[in-house]
């Protein structure tokens, strides 16, 4: 198809990853031709392209502008059953995705599907030399391919076991995967570093963990190399980014918000994932530390909708202990004398939210009473029925911390048990 992250003229950064190699095939067989050229990787993520030669149809045009197919259009081109061809083939055009037709040519090596290469079809026939030279083109990027692949497991095989040993707690396993990072140069840079933990809905399963895999090497194309290191374990994914100066909060929830976004595309059927980020720490022997803090924004950014999915350590607040209790120790009753009358009555669930939301708002009866719709009178006459069904006075300090934290345990509590 030609599309995705990248531009139309050329691969970002010079990476070997995502292949000068791979774009100089591209754009000699496209000037030979005199045609435009696309390469995909298995799930029609762009791997390079050549300029356009007047062939383009809207949907390419579109997708250089946004940088991406919609996932309805990956599955019906995927629908086609083109991952199992073994010869060039013919994508009809479809006019409801303004999709021109297509040649279709598998990009394989040892008899692996590593890609696709796409032609759009035009007015001027393939004839048989040219159709040999997009073959053999074909075959020269799945051999480039399939060399960076393993180079890629390589690489990814000493990351994981270095990654794992980081997060050890065992001293001797930490130092000697400090000294492996550093003796082979896996990180560029550990002056400041932030761990963003990932976890995915539902069970874990080789999709989750493929999709896992999917978006955080994608995330890893965004960022000069050397900046990650990850390791996905089932439904759980760690990804460590180093870098010489520090990303601002802003760059840091950008790179979560796209990388759930990518890996909803990627595993489908409404699946998400849920993304916990640390604060910055210096140098790989406080990774632990950090691994810590993002993997209890994640319970937050799990449990606790407000957080809408991604959570940074800094924002957390008190939930950044109250996450550390243990659920299977927190029972229904919580220890707080009277609030148990409170929260176990659905009818009593407008007096609940008020008392959150003026406890939120610091006792600010007017910005509480706009928040909630009513009258002033009315938020009154809740808080009043509040104090006289727990004991507490909102007038006393402890007694407001002692409700205030009751709320919070009972909303997180809630949301681990449905959840569960």
């Amino acid at each position: 198809m030609g599309t995705d992250e990248q531009s139309q003229s050329a691969a970002p950064r010079g990476d070997a990853r995502t292949g000068d190699d791979v774009q100089s095939v591209v754009d000699t067989l496209a000037d030979r031709l005199g045609r435009s050229v696309a390469v995909d990787d298995p799930l029609i993520h762009l791997i390079a392209a050549s300029r356009h030669f007047g062939d383009e149809d809207d949907m390419r045009v579109r997708s250089v502008i946004d940088r991406q197919i919609s996932p309805e259009l990956q599955r019906w081109v995927l629908a086609k059953g083109i991952a199992d061809w073994t010869e060039p083939g013919r994508v009809t055009g479809e006019p409801d995705f303004e999709l021109a037709p297509r040649l279709c040519f598998p990009v394989r090596c040892n008899g692996m599907l590593l890609g696709f290469l796409w032609l759009i079809e035009s007015g001027a026939a393939i004839d048989d030399e040219a159709h040999r030279a997009v073959a053999e083109a074909a075959d020269t990027i799945g051999l480039i391919l399939y060399r960076r692949m393993v180079l890629d497991e390589r690489r990814r095989s000493r990351v994981e076991s270095s990654l794992r040993m980081l997060l050890s707690p065992e001293a001797d396993d930490r130092h000697r995967a400090i000294g492996e990072i550093q003796e082979e140069g896996l990180l560029a840079h550990s002056s400041h570093l932030v761990v963003l933990v990932v976890e995915a809905d539902g069970e874990a399963t080789g999709d989750t963990a493929l999709a896992l895999e999917s978006a955080a090497e994608r995330m890893e194309r965004r960022l000069p190399r050397g900046s990650v290191l990850t390791l996905v374990r089932g439904r759980r994914a760690v990804v460590v980014v180093g870098g010489p100066r520090p990303l601002s909060d802003q760059a840091l929830r950008d790179l979560a918000e796209r990388l759930r976004h990518d890996f909803g595309r990627t595993a489908g059927h409404g699946r998400t994932c849920a993304i916990g980020l640390s604060a910055t720490v210096h140098g790989l022997d406080t990774v632990g530390d950090a691994y810590r803090q993002a993997g209890t924004a994640v319970r937050a950014a799990t449990l606790l909708p407000v957080f809408g999915g991604v959570a940074s350590w800094s924002s957390l607040g008190p939930f950044a202990l109250l996450l550390r209790i243990d659920f299977d120790q927190l029972t229904q009753d919580l220890p707080f004398p009277g609030v148990g009358d409170l929260l176990g009555n659905p009818e009593h669930d407008i007096l609940v939210q008020s008392a959150e939301e003026f406890l939120d708002r610091a006792g600010d009866s007017s910005s509480t009473a706009q928040a909630m719709h009513v009258h002033r009178t009315t938020l009154y006459h809740r808080l009043k029925r509040v104090e006289s069904i727990t004991g507490l006075s909102l007038d006393d300090g402890m007694d407001r911390l002692t409700l205030h934290l009751a709320l919070k345990l009972a909303r997180i509590n809630t949301s681990h048990r449905s959840s569960s």
